[in-house]
C-alpha cells in the first residue's frame, strides 16, 4: 500500500466509517460541517478504478474518499444537536485565548502581540483567534494537531515559533550539550500536541522544516518520530 494512503488510513477517519459511528447520515455532516459545528475533511482521497476482462470490455470507475481526524467523532457526539456554531466557536476561543495568554513563552507567539509592559495585546489576539477559527474550519488543524482544540492551536502556535527561533540561532552549527537539552524540550513540547503530517507533506512542514532537520544533523535521529 502506498505510505501516504496508508498514514491516512491508520491515524483518519473514512466519512461513511464516521458517520455510522457516530450514528448520523451523510447529509447530516454535512449540515454540521456548513453549520461551522465540524471542521471540514483534512485529507481526500481521488481514486479511479479501471475494470476490464478478457472479452474486451472497460468500464472506469472514480469515487471520491474524505477522511476527518479521530476526534471528530466525539465532536459529533457534542454539537450534533445545536442549531449554530456560536457557543461551540466561543467555548473553542476561550481555551485557545486562556492557553495562550497564560503560556510562559506567548512572547515566541503572532508577531507584536506582546506589547511593552509584557501583556498581551487582547485585540490582536481576537484577530490571531478568528483566522486560526477558518483553519480549524477548514480541517488545517486535523492535519497540524492532534485533536484539533483551542489549546493545541495556541501551544503549537508558540512551540513552531520557538523552533524557528531555535533553528534561526543554531542554524547549521553543532549543538552543545546544553543546547542539545533545550532542544530535547522543544522537541517534547512540540510533539505534545502535533500530528505526523502524511509522509509527502513531510518535509514542508513545520516537522519537518524545523524539527526533523535540526535533530538529524546533530546526531539525534532516534528522537525523529516515525511512521509506525
Amino acid at each position: 500500500m502506498d505510505i501516504d494512503i496508508k498514514y491516512i488510513e491508520e491515524y483518519f477517519i473514512e466519512s461513511n466509517e464516521l458517520c455510522e459511528m457516530s450514528g448520523i447520515s451523510n447529509q447530516d455532516l454535512q449540515t454540521l460541517i456548513d453549520n461551522e459545528l465540524v471542521p471540514n475533511s483534512s485529507y481526500e482521497i481521488n481514486a479511479t478504478y479501471t475494470i476490464n476482462s478478457p472479452l474486451g470490455d472497460e468500464k472506469i470507475i472514480s469515487e471520491v474518499k474524505k477522511y476527518y481526524p479521530k476526534s471528530v467523532i466525539a465532536l459529533i457526539q457534542k454539537n450534533k444537536n445545536a442549531n449554530n456554531s456560536s457557543k461551540f466557536k466561543e467555548s473553542l476561543k476561550i481555551e485557545f485565548i486562556n492557553t495562550f495568554v497564560n503560556s510562559n513563552h506567548n512572547s515566541f507567539g503572532y508577531d507584536n502581540i506582546i506589547e511593552e509592559d509584557g501583556s498581551v495585546n487582547m485585540e490582536k489576539l481576537n484577530l490571531a483567534f478568528e483566522q486560526e477559527w477558518l483553519y480549524f474550519l477548514q480541517g488545517i488543524y486535523g492535519i497540524c494537531t492532534l485533536n484539533a482544540t483551542g489549546a493545541e492551536i495556541a501551544k503549537k502556535e508558540i512551540a513552531v515559533k520557538r523552533l524557528i527561533e531555535f533553528n534561526k540561532k543554531h542554524r547549521e552549527k553543532k549543538l552543545s550539550d546544553s543546547d542539545k537539552e533545550k532542544l530535547y524540550a522543544l522537541n517534547n513540547e512540540f510533539n505534545e500536541v502535533s500530528n505526523l503530517f502524511a509522509p509527502y507533506q513531510r518535509v514542508n512542514s513545520s516537522r519537518g522544516k524545523y524539527l526533523d532537520k535540526i535533530l538529524e544533523l546533530n546526531s539525534l535521529s532516534e528522537l525523529i518520530k516515525n511512521y509506525s
